[in-house]
């Protein structure tokens, strides 16, 4: 027999859709972000080539296209506006479109609008900015395609391998360094520009990047080679 007090049709919020990542965000987001409840410092860019959880598939697939989403906290994906000990949202009454739309027994509301109307940087920095010129040079240097299979070749021992990707970690490092610099934006904010820094995707292919002074060095888990 159904217990009377379940609730099998409504939101229990018990918060595991919550720790398994912030939402991506939507055209219809975009007034969340004009009006600061959702913060440039408080998103983070997942550029082509990325791997990501898709909810839909429920695995973790390479991304086909550029997704903006709320950043994770505490080191985890859990989305920063989520409060693990009062299990509340900080904004449940302005909240995203997937966050309207998901409801974990029954996905279908969700996957309707899943990959539609996705917002991307373009469509929050205007037209002619300076950092869209930048952004463009980054993802030509730093693309996560090439960093990966650069990454591969070094595992192995590929020497030119491993200085191109030096090179570009440290290209990667500096440009979000100097932006700041200059800029006067918080760091937090480059995660938006430029995405995930590149030692934190090298991560997730087990390869620690070490800072050696000004420049830098590789831990690899299989093999240490460096």
């Amino acid at each position: 027999m159904q217990n009377s007090n379940d609730n099998t049709t409504g939101c229990r919020r018990c918060g595991d859709c919550c720790r398994n990542g912030g939402p991506a965000l939507h055209a219809q987001d975009l007034p969340l972000i004009e009006d600061g409840t959702i913060p440039l410092a408080d998103i983070v860019t997942l550029r082509p080539g990325e791997r990501a959880y898709d909810q839909i598939a429920e695995n973790v697939l390479p991304l086909t296209e550029e997704i903006l989403k709320i950043k994770g906290r505490d080191g985890k994906w859990t989305c920063t506006f989520y409060s693990p000990e009062g299990r509340a949202c900080g904004m449940y009454d302005t909240r995203p479109i997937e966050c309207e739309e998901l409801f974990c027994r029954d996905t279908a509301p969700l996957a309707a609008i899943y990959d539609k109307e996705r917002l991307t940087r373009s469509d929050l920095l205007p037209k002619g900015h300076p950092l869209l010129e930048l952004i463009e040079e980054h993802n030509a240097k730093c693309n996560p395609l090439l960093m990966e299979e650069t990454a591969k070749k070094a595992r192995e021992g590929n020497a030119p391998a491993g200085a191109d990707l030096m090179e570009m970690v440290l290209f990667d490092r500096e440009l979000r360094r100097l932006v700041t610099e200059k800029s006067g934006m918080a760091a937090d904010t480059t995660d938006f520009l430029f995405g995930r820094p590149l030692r934190v995707l090298l991560r997730t292919m087990n390869i620690n990047v070490y800072e050696v002074g000004d420049s830098i060095r590789f831990g690899f888990a299989q093999g240490d080679k460096e």
